[in-house]
């Protein structure tokens, strides 16, 4: 399945100033609000340090009062937030001066107001999730329907190619959404994350209009760093050397085996998707790795017996490596892989020629280099 890295919560905490007027001072801004029912008193503020690696730090716990109230000032540079309320966590974007005003009766009755960037925030979730339940989990569904009944192997595996097709469409959906809707609001460092090389152009006059608008905060830093690594892993760029141990604990360097033509694949144990795509593998293996055609398997696996037995049931018998760290395999934090599966066809030179080509796609693409 096509899944992203779990969030890292580190508690750390800082000194604020809790004040009851509104905030005046650069990179500052103001929580405040009312819960009648609050379970309980405590309200944690935390602030999303990297989107791209997913942690997060606890920076304020602040304390309502008898009547549900709460209010403070922080002196934060503009970025992404959470407040959690008894269970519930909200999701903030906020701009320098912006005066969140947070109020309901409970934790499920919430109204959030002053900051148009939240808003946005919460649209774009809004699209995210139907997005993907149009374009992915519907076919996910049919293909768990089909799974109860016999003989349906060979739409499955179809459905399972357009598993990934559909992602990518989905992915570049979401950008659009970005491109129409959200300008250059705090909110787009959120969509950060799922932005993929083949918008790149896109991306990068965001980004510049991004830091015209906000200057050198730390948030501008890291979408110029998202643009770097998009840039180094797009069509053209060159993959460097790596190296990685192998099921006996080999040290084997990508250098000492590439070919004319060489598929660097993402995979994991737990990934439908990449299982399936193990049978479209096998063939063009068989048929191209005497003519110059190889394949780098990288498993992003965490659990060594559940790798070792998936190697042995897809028969992937080119050259597989992994540390077993899951995403945090350093190649794969390196490549910016949030995501499976993931590759890269790159040529004698290491020279990227095709980025995440699937299925059919990828079939072709092969055929048309050798035949």
């Amino acid at each position: 399945m096509l899944l992203f890295k779990k969030s890292l919560f580190i508690s750390c905490f800082t000194v604020l100033l809790l004040v009851s007027c509104s905030p005046k001072k650069q990179n500052s801004f103001r929580i405040s609000g009312k819960i009648t029912q609050l379970k309980n008193s405590q309200i944690v503020v935390s602030k999303i340090e990297d989107i791209q690696n997913q942690k997060t730090i606890v920076i304020d716990t602040l304390q309502s009062n008898k009547r549900g109230e709460f209010n403070a000032v922080y002196f934060f540079q503009p970025g992404l937030y959470t407040v959690e309320i008894d269970s519930k966590k909200i999701p903030l974007a906020i701009a320098t001066n912006q005066h969140i005003v947070i109020k309901g009766t409970d934790e499920n009755s919430l109204k959030i107001k002053g900051s148009n960037d939240t808003d946005l925030l919460n649209q774009y979730e809004e699209f995210r999730k139907e997005s993907l339940n149009r374009l992915v989990n519907s076919v996910r569904n049919e293909i768990n329907t089909l799974k109860t009944k016999e003989n349906s192997e060979k739409e499955i595996i179809e459905l399972r190619a357009l598993e990934v097709e559909n992602y990518t469409k989905h992915l570049n959906e979401l950008v659009e959404f970005v491109k129409n809707k959200m300008g250059t609001s705090i909110a787009i460092y959120a969509t950060a994350s799922r932005w993929n090389s083949e918008n790149l152009p896109f991306l990068k006059e965001l980004v510049l209009q991004f830091e015209e608008k906000y200057g050198a905060i730390e948030i501008t830093q890291q979408l110029k760093d998202k643009i770097m690594l998009l840039e180094k892993t797009s069509t053209g760029s060159i993959i460097s050397n790596i190296k990685m141990p192998t099921i006996n604990g080999d040290i084997v360097a990508l250098n000492s085996v590439k070919k004319t033509y060489t598929l660097i694949d993402f995979w994991a144990s737990w990934c439908p998707p990449c299982r399936t795509e193990s049978i479209l593998l096998n063939k063009l293996y068989n048929t191209y790795n005497s003519k110059g055609f190889e394949i780098y398997g990288i498993s992003l696996d965490s659990n060594k017996e559940r790798w070792l037995k998936a190697l042995e049931n897809d028969n992937r018998t080119w050259v597989n490596v992994s540390s077993i760290e899951g995403f945090n395999t350093p190649i794969a934090q390196e490549y910016g892989i949030t995501a499976l599966p993931t590759n890269f066809l790159i040529d004698t030179e290491g020279k990227i020629i095709a980025v995440n080509i699937h299925g059919v796609h990828l079939k072709e693409k092969i055929e048309k280099l050798f035949d």
